[in-house]
């Protein structure tokens, strides 16, 4: 796996290419990109993100139903 360096504002700011988009996920994770992408084409990427790493818990905690 690619170590991949965290990004900070200062670096943002000095990103060039396209527009800078960033996505913060309801479960804590960020995402940027540089795309050159219209508004709707960024709310997709970061509903896709969202689905990619905000998946709904399948178990919540201890079970005490030892039937």
């Amino acid at each position: 796996m690619k170590k991949i360096k965290k990004m900070t504002r200062e670096d943002l700011k000095t990103i060039k290419g396209g527009q800078v988009w960033i996505a913060i996920t309801s479960c804590g994770f960020t995402a940027t990109t540089t795309q050159d992408w219209t508004a709707q084409q960024a709310n997709e990427w970061q509903a896709k993100i969202e689905a990619n790493y905000c998946k709904p818990a399948t178990h919540t905690g201890p079970s005490y139903n030892l039937a």
